[in-house]
């Protein structure tokens, strides 16, 4: 019995035993499937969630380009607009200067633009021709260049007197004039001569003529001017004394061409009242009157100057 007893709790404890595992079984299937399905929810909820977000970046994203590109053609319409004004207004024309007759046409435009009767044009432009044509006058050129003539002359008892009225210059001569324009009283002065240093000499040479300056003696009327060469200066047989002269000139012409100015002078010899040839010594007119008067019985030279500096005289 007790056997029998003992068989029967075990099938019992073994039935309570499976019973149990089932019901374990059970509950972590249960979890199991409660997990999925909690995941899965998740899962859709954030999916859903993403796209709705990802939907409403691209809307936006959109709106930014859609507006980007109205601002854009805005601009370019502005821009269109503008360039059209200037190329109705010749701006590109005037930049590049494609059109040589621009100002002529503005001037057009604004003769359009203003109410002028015809004869009041015809004599504005009468009247700007006659400026842009308008050259200057002989007392206008007179104070330009009248002061060129100082430094050139030669006395009534110089040696080269008949060589400048009949238009030869010779480097002789242009040392005379070149000893002509110093104030002598710059030189060193010994007891019965005068030295003076050949640099000073050949500056002065240099400023007054276009011409190769060469050492050598010359004659100032009736003092010999030597030149020594151990002492690289010029030395006069005697004191220099600077002659007065009645050779007085008066202005003709004046002509400029280019770098060139080229100036006519009648000349001639005046004592008190009278005028006299130069070179044949002869009476003229014994009046005050100017010299012009009587150009062709007196003496005509034509001095060339080219950048300031004498080149030639003619007659």
């Amino acid at each position: 019995m007790a056997r029998k007893k003992k068989e029967e709790l075990l099938v019992i404890d073994t039935k309570e035993k499976n019973i149990l595992l089932d019901e374990k079984l059970d509950k972590n299937a249960i979890i199991d499937e409660l997990k999925e399905y909690i995941d899965e929810r998740v899962n859709d909820t954030f999916m859903d969630e993403l796209e709705r977000a990802n939907k409403k970046l691209i809307r936006e994203k959109n709106k930014k380009i859609v507006w980007k590109n109205i601002v854009i053609i805005l601009l370019l319409l502005v821009i269109g607009f503008l360039l059209f004004l200037m190329y109705r207004d010749n701006y590109f024309d005037r930049f590049f200067n494609k059109d040589r007759d621009i100002e002529e046409k503005e001037k057009k435009e604004e003769e359009k633009k203003e109410e002028v009767k015809p004869e009041e044009k015809k004599e504005e432009k009468k009247e700007e021709k006659k400026e842009e044509k308008k050259e200057p006058t002989l007392e206008e050129l007179k104070k330009q260049y009248e002061s060129l003539l100082d430094n050139y002359y030669v006395t009534e008892s110089s040696i080269y007197l008949s060589d400048f009225y009949e238009g030869k210059l010779s480097l002789d001569m242009m040392k005379y004039m070149t000893l002509n324009s110093f104030n002598f009283s710059s030189f060193v002065k010994e007891e019965d001569y005068n030295i003076i240093k050949e640099s000073t000499f050949q500056l002065m040479f240099d400023k007054l003529f276009d011409e190769e300056y060469t050492s050598g003696s010359f004659s100032y009327d009736d003092n010999k001017v030597r030149y020594v060469k151990q002492m690289e200066s010029y030395m006069t047989e005697s004191l220099l004394v600077r002659t007065d002269s009645n050779i007085k000139r008066e202005i003709k012409d004046i002509k400029v061409d280019g770098n060139q100015v080229i100036i006519t002078t009648i000349e001639g010899v005046v004592k008190d009242t009278k005028r006299y040839n130069i070179l044949s010594d002869t009476l003229v007119s014994d009046k005050e009157e100017s010299l012009l008067k009587y150009e062709s019985k007196l003496n005509k030279v034509i001095y060339t100057f080219k950048d300031n500096k004498l080149i030639s005289l003619s007659k």
